[in-house]
């Protein structure tokens, strides 16, 4: 069982100082989510379970003022006009120990903040990620040798896909990670809404540019473009989200760059109608085939709550490799997410495949195993 959460002490009283002080004792005990809201205890997220973790109730004035100098006296009221806002925030330590870190130290945020009704009342809800200051490697993820030998193909588009919180983000920052460590030869560059992991270390021949949309760039597809110009080798994108995106990272790929990106799909077969159904009508079979001609691997990754209290990431994924391309190039592009999902199907490396399985050595009890498989399947993987 993972180890119980500590409180954090609150004994000097509530302000701004104490709020990025109890943000650091977050990211030191294994808490992904901060959820911050008026008129109600601090709740952290915790390997998927959600904590009180504040033993009063924050009064919403008291949260509003909070938010001034934490962020800033301008920001409040965008947010209470209406705007959502996503941001990183990034605490520093210094010789002082502030905040619990130490000079050199840095751990990050990404926020976002958003007005609405709890209960009775408006009230602006803080959703803080934390960005663990250590990247996590890459060879330590566990993920299946065929996707581990192809994770760094020389050219092309690969997709990691999931939901929210999914751990998309942290695969692609031990990517790159992976990449400079291994291959300093090659040139990685990002574009980001917001930038969550630092990438760079010292020692790196050339630290990544990472690009923050709406900061540093306009949007995904503008800062694609800008950086055909620069040469890189791995481009990193958020997410491909809208058809400029899309068809800017398709291009990198066909010019010769790895462009690594996020969408939301549920299973690899997904991708292809998610990014192609954004086109028109009488574009689409010219992008499908295009795409077909650069995606090199599609990965969809989910976590499940294990019973021992962490989480336990489960993907499927095709690497789509020239025998592949083949097959889905003699066939209408509408048929190629089925035939992708029924290879994978078949050979028993679907999410639902993997979760039985951990259901059955009592790594994932009952209820997790329903959030990732229907009645129906349950009853056919029991009368199999």
């Amino acid at each position: 069982m993972a180890s119980e959460l500590i409180p954090f002490d609150f004994g000097a009283g509530l302000d701004a100082d104490t709020l990025r002080s109890f943000m650091v004792w977050c990211a030191r005990n294994n808490v992904s989510d901060i959820h911050l809201q008026g008129d109600n205890h601090f709740v952290v997220g915790r390997f998927g379970r959600l904590i009180r973790a504040s033993p009063f109730v924050v009064p919403d004035d008291t949260m509003a003022k909070l938010m001034d100098e934490i962020f800033s006296p301008e920001l409040r009221p965008r947010i209470r006009g209406g705007e959502s806002n996503d941001r990183a925030l990034q605490l520093d330590g210094d010789s002082n120990n502030r905040w619990g870190l130490k000079r050199g130290e840095r751990i990050r945020f990404r926020v976002n903040l958003l007005q609405g009704t709890a209960g009775r009342q408006k009230t602006i809800g803080w959703t803080m990620r934390v960005i663990p200051t250590d990247i996590p490697p890459l060879t330590g993820m566990n993920l299946e040798p065929e996707l581990m030998e192809n994770i760094l193909p020389e050219k092309g588009l690969a997709i990691w896909g999931g939901i929210t919180g999914s751990g998309k983000s942290t695969a692609l920052a031990s990517t790159y990670r992976y990449c400079l460590d291994n291959y300093p030869h090659r040139k990685v560059t990002t574009k980001e809404d917001p930038i969550e992991f630092i990438l760079g270390r010292p020692g790196d021949i050339l630290p990544p540019l990472q690009s923050q949309v709406g900061e540093d760039i306009p949007d995904f597809a503008t800062g694609i473009r800008a950086d055909l110009r620069r040469a890189p080798s791995v481009m990193g994108v958020g997410e491909m989200r809208d058809r400029e995106t899309i068809d800017a990272g398709i291009r990198a790929g066909q010019l010769g760059h790895l462009c690594l990106t996020t969408t939301h799909i549920d299973s690899p077969g997904e991708v292809f109608a998610r990014l192609l159904m954004e086109f028109p009508h009488e574009s689409r079979d010219a992008m499908a085939w295009s795409l077909l001609g650069v995606l090199q691997y599609v990965v969809v990754q989910t976590l499940l709550r294990t019973t021992d209290g962490k989480r336990a990431a489960v993907r499927e994924y095709i690497v789509i490799d020239h025998a592949l391309r083949e097959v889905l190039g003699e066939m209408p592009w509408s048929q190629w997410g089925a035939f992708v999902n029924n290879i994978i199907r078949t050979e028993k490396r679907r999410i639902v495949d993997q979760a039985w399985r951990l259901c059955a050595e009592g790594r994932i009890d009952a209820a997790e195993l329903s959030t990732v498989m229907s009645p129906r399947q349950r009853r056919e993987f029991e009368g199999a």
